[in-house]
């Protein structure tokens, strides 16, 4: 049985330098769910040459287009301009699916623990007896807009909708990533990757999804070292994971 410590479900498995499986080389995985019964992510520094835009027509709500190819690359520097590009969650076929921050639409990943409960409210706010804080309001674009909801420790939220899809990509008060193919592992095989070294393992944060994938992967290696030096040094100044290689600390 998995213990405790093992489960990643809301982490990140950041691939060690010394990983050469084609598919993961130098890639961060969002593990959404791990259990007894295996793990399940999405690769989130992946990008391919596809958009959003060009696989389901935004004036076909009933349309059933389906992403077929995808070819790994940049689709541009601009990810203002390319804000729908398809990443490629990894080597298993699935859905079209997009990572996003509004609560409520699809489903959480993550640990869903809540850590707000019940309290004085305001007369717009009301909280059910989990703990779940619900603020109503207005928005004007979409009905999904009239309603946000504060979950704690959920980095980010998932739904492979095709109306979601394409409501969220009109929505501009959302960081998005839309993810085709993802990653599993079967009962303990994540286990004994990890067990063997294959990836470092860190807590899964929102800016590390939705930032530019192309530093992610160093950014989050960097981390996980820092976090190893502090271990093994609690008295050692450990620069900010942003400041880059010191060499000083070899």
């Amino acid at each position: 049985m998995m213990s405790q410590s093992q489960n990643c479900t809301g982490c990140f498995l950041v691939a060690s330098p010394y990983l050469t499986d084609g598919h993961f080389f130098r890639s961060v995985v969002f593990i959404i769910r791990h259990t007894d019964e295996g793990a399940f992510g999405v690769v989130i520094n992946r990008g391919s040459s596809k958009r959003f835009s060009e696989i389901v027509e935004m004036s076909s709500p009933s349309g059933t287009s389906q992403p077929s190819s995808f070819e790994i690359g940049d689709a541009s520097s601009e990810s203002d301009s390319y804000r729908d590009q398809i990443h490629v969650g990894g080597p298993v076929e699935g859905p079209l699916m997009v990572l996003h921050e509004i609560a409520g639409i699809g489903e959480p990943c993550g640990d869903a623990e809540e850590t707000h409960p019940p309290s004085e409210q305001d007369e717009n706010e009301a909280h059910d007896p989990a703990g779940t804080k619900t603020t109503l309001h207005d928005h004007p674009a979409e009905p999904w807009g009239s309603m946000s909801i504060q979950w704690s420790d959920v980095p980010a939220w998932m739904t492979a909708d095709e109306d979601h899809l394409r409501i969220l990509l009109r929505r501009d008060d959302s960081r998005l990533k839309f993810i085709v193919g993802y990653s599993g592992w079967g009962a303990g095989q994540l286990e004994s990757e990890l067990d063997a070294g294959g990836w470092l393992v860190t807590p899964a944060e929102a800016d590390s999804i939705f930032d530019d994938p192309e530093q992610v992967w160093e950014k989050l290696v960097h981390r996980c070292g820092h976090a190893v030096l502090k271990d093994l040094r609690p008295d050692l100044a450990v620069p900010d994971e942003n400041s880059g290689f010191n060499p000083e600390l070899n």
